[in-house]
């Protein structure tokens, strides 16, 4: 196992937002040591204990800076399924026009809340509890979900595995120490971590708590969409292919669609149909104003400046049940678009809002397509491709082969997975083109351009001498 460490910038920042998230609690806080710079031996004494800082670490994923709202938008934003409406507050502005700096861009957030995450999980894993399947199953969510954070670091702020594996990625940070200035580990080191720690989690998660918890499945799933990104397909073939024969989950079908998205509460162990894990808010803990509902919506408690492309809605055909996830409509401000495409994936706006889907199941049939492919199984890619179909466009079945079969699955993990944050990520792995229409400010972004790669943070930069900056940023 790798053994990088933290560095100061970002110890700060997770002290920082220790602090200010603590200090409505109680003022008591003032008197106390920070959270993060409190050991595990003095933290984390009992399962209760375990559970609770497990719960703030899932708290922290959910957070608006991260796949709360952030991760999902601009893997559509920075692609081609979404674009800013000409009104709008001034979020995502530089991300829509491909104007990108080092000081100001939201990938910024991403990174400083995915590492106060990193920070928060590492003192479970470090927790010197380590008996009973409670805190066996603790242990393994702690690691599926530094699994899952530094896929989204590695993906945004690194080259894809395929292209440049020996490029930099980010720092591997697995232990507390505030002294330490770490290098960028390189993509295929952060890639080998993030396969180590979903293997931890899967030999030490026993139990299914419902789609709001990683479970062994779960990160089995995360597991294969990590080794397709890699290009190890015979790998992602496999456990793609294990989670859809032996997990017990179903795909959700046609009929059922809509009230699947329209539902505002996770699954239990009775319902395991397509949620693998989800993210969950409630009436109570939930992001407000950050809630991804609230950019797409045009009701009048939501901003909803997030549209998306005519280009995409296009790509359905009247009889894909998928296509009624967007509506035609007028943005609901004064000089809004007109027509516009409304995101209606997560219609529940206030309350206990739409939970943010991580791993479907929909999604793993169609990585065992893209895998069966690769390993020049067309028949099988074909058989897995139209099971899809037969539940989201009974008008369409595949025939093609070769690159056509490829370009025809690529398209379907658009449509299928739109506004969940895969897009860009799927055209960077793929070495393409994105092909921006005219509803963005930006035109074509060629492949190999550098603003496919996200800037480190300037803060980051400016305090660690040991970081370098991504090419082409200053």
């Amino acid at each position: 196992m790798l053994n990088m460490k933290n560095s100061t910038h970002i110890l700060l920042i997770a002290s920082l937002v220790t602090l200010l998230s603590m200090l409505s609690c109680k003022k008591s806080f003032l008197d106390q040591k920070p959270y993060t710079s409190v050991s595990s031996e003095d933290a984390l004494k009992t399962a209760a204990d375990i559970k609770t800082a497990l719960n703030g670490a899932y708290a922290n994923l959910r957070n608006g800076e991260l796949r709360g709202a952030a991760v999902p938008l601009l893997g559509d934003l920075l692609a081609d399924n979404i674009y800013l409406s000409t009104i709008n507050i001034g979020l995502f502005n530089g991300e829509n026009a491909y104007s990108i700096t080092t000081d100001g861009a939201y990938s910024n957030r991403v990174w400083q809340f995915g590492y106060v995450n990193i920070l928060q999980v590492n003192n479970i894993i470090d927790a010197p509890l380590n008996q009973g399947t409670e805190v066996m199953q603790y242990k393994g969510e702690a690691y599926a979900i530094r699994a899952l954070v530094y896929f989204d670091l590695v993906r945004l702020f690194g080259k894809p595995y395929t292209q440049e594996s020996n490029s930099p990625g980010v720092p591997i940070v697995l232990h507390y120490n505030p002294a330490a200035l770490p290098k960028r580990n390189t993509v295929a080191e952060v890639y080998a971590q993030i396969l180590s720690d979903l293997d931890q989690a899967i030999s030490l998660m026993s139990q299914y708590n419902g789609s709001a918890k990683f479970s062994k499945y779960a990160a089995l799933a995360l597991k294969a969409k990590v080794n397709l990104y890699k290009g190890a397909y015979q790998n992602a073939y496999d456990q793609a292919k294990d989670v859809l024969n032996n997990s017990g989950f179903t795909l959700v079908n046609r009929a059922d669609l809509a009230d699947y998205w329209a539902a505002a509460a996770p699954h239990d162990q009775g319902n395991k149909v397509e949620t693998l894990f989800e993210l969950a808010s409630d009436a109570f803990s939930n992001n407000g104003l950050e809630e991804l509902s609230l950019h797409f919506a045009q009701a009048d408690n939501s901003e909803g400046e997030m549209l998306t492309t005519q280009s995409l809605f296009d790509t359905y055909t009247p009889a894909d049940v998928r296509k009624n996830l967007i509506l035609k409509g007028v943005r609901n401000r004064v000089g809004g678009e007109d027509p516009a495409y409304i995101v209606n994936k997560y219609p529940v706006l206030s309350g206990d809002f739409n939970e943010k889907k991580v791993i479907r199941l929909s999604e793993v049939q169609l990585i065992a397509a893209e895998a069966a492919y690769r390993l020049n199984k067309e028949t099988e890619a074909l058989t897995w491709l139209n099971g899809l179909m037969s539940r989201r466009d009974p008008s369409l079945t595949y025939t093609s082969a070769g690159t056509a079969l490829l370009a025809d699955i690529v398209k379907e993990r658009r449509k299928e997975l739109a506004f969940e944050g895969d897009r860009f990520f799927d055209l960077n792995r793929l070495n393409q083109d994105i092909l921006r229409t005219e509803e963005y400010p930006s035109g074509i972004i060629k492949a190999g351009d550098y603003r496919r790669v996200m800037p480190i943070p300037l803060g980051e930069i400016n305090v660690n001498p040991n970081i370098i900056q991504n090419p082409g940023y200053h």
